[in-house]
């Protein structure tokens, strides 16, 4: 689709029914711009076919997730800030107008930020009169030049060929590609009407959710029909629910096996504790009982001995108790080899 480059201040929703007479109309935040068909640009209120040449410029710039919104604020500034450098680069009467295809965080913006730089990659679509001479060689050579200056706030410009663009095979290893509805698609990708130049990634009808499949676009551009997350195809092709423990795309994802195992041990281990806890309070409790016993049966013993009189009771090995008996010293008996015996007076 191409743009125009009216820009005219107004309310949330600027299109009015009569802003793009020729085209469709898209808004901004205080501005909007017209579409026309792949390969047509919007000038003079009507849409005139043109020549592309599509590219990837960077500007210096943080990217945000504004960025995604066309009615956003940071959206606006980048879009009036690129379409304005084109303007002012290609200042002829061949110029038709820039189109921004797509806005992403720069490939680099990791090296660049640590360097002190941040950046936005533009996908544009430059289009030009289709009697223009200029070619992709001029056209990068221009923005080059513009990009090297004191005050550009751009850091680089990447030269996309048309054919590449278009997803068409390049003709007799040409990189050229003046006409997308007669060039040939790539292999995997199709042109889904006959008047739409661009080939796209498609999968077959077949490719749907009652046969357990989806549509996936690879980074190169291609599509492939692969089953759905939590399903894996089997040898006859078919797609089978993953076995238990597995989820995830094609199976690969075996975070909730490992959960169940590490599950299943901790309670192992939780368990392994709560009965070692059981069996020692037993054992500490079968222990204090002993050592009451022991202490009720001497107080037992020593109630005994206090009513019969006696004490230590069997003691030294003696089944008999020993008896203390308290007899005054003038009544003790006398030791006859210790008796006194008178001498005689001779």
């Amino acid at each position: 689709m191409s743009t125009s480059t009216i820009r005219t201040p107004g309310p949330s929703t600027p299109c009015k029914e009569d802003s793009c007479k020729d085209g469709s109309c898209v808004n901004l935040l205080s501005y909007y711009f017209c579409l026309c068909s792949e390969g047509y640009y919007y000038k003079s209120s009507t849409c005139n076919k043109g020549k592309i040449f599509p590219g990837t410029i960077k500007v210096k710039i943080s990217y945000t997730s504004e960025l995604e919104n066309k009615a956003s604020e940071a959206y606006q500034n980048l879009y009036i800030q690129v379409t304005t450098f084109f303007k002012d680069t290609f200042n002829n009467s061949e110029y038709g107008q820039t189109v921004i295809v797509k806005v992403s965080a720069s490939t680099s913006a990791r090296s660049e930020m640590r360097a002190g730089n941040q950046g936005v990659d533009v996908a544009v679509v430059n289009i030009f009169t289709e009697s223009t001479k200029e070619n992709e060689t001029t056209i990068s050579n221009a923005i080059t030049k513009a990009i090297n200056a004191p005050s550009s706030n751009f850091s680089g410009y990447d030269q996309q060929d048309q054919c590449d663009y278009y997803g068409c095979k390049k003709p007799n290893d040409q990189n050229y590609c003046d006409n997308g509805l007669l060039c040939e698609c790539k292999d995997g990708l199709v042109r889904p009407k006959p008047q739409m130049p661009m080939c796209v990634a498609m999968c077959s009808d077949t490719c749907n959710a009652q046969s357990k499949r989806q549509c996936l676009v690879k980074s190169n551009g291609t599509a492939d029909c692969i089953c759905l997350p939590g399903y894996k195809e089997d040898k006859q092709g078919i797609c089978q629910e993953c076995p238990f423990g597995y989820s995830g795309i094609n199976c690969e994802d075996s975070f909730q096996l490992i959960l169940t195992i590490v599950g299943t041990i901790a309670g192992i281990v939780i368990l392994g504790m709560v009965i070692a806890l059981i069996v020692s309070m037993r054992l500490k409790n079968k222990g204090m009982n002993v050592e009451e016993e022991t202490l009720i049966e001497k107080d037992s013993r020593n109630l005994r001995l206090k009513e019969t009189g006696f004490s230590n009771l069997g003691a030294e090995g003696s089944i008999f108790p020993k008896i203390k008996v308290n007899l005054p010293r003038d009544n003790q008996p006398e030791n006859p080899y210790t008796r006194h015996i008178p001498r005689p007076d001779y």
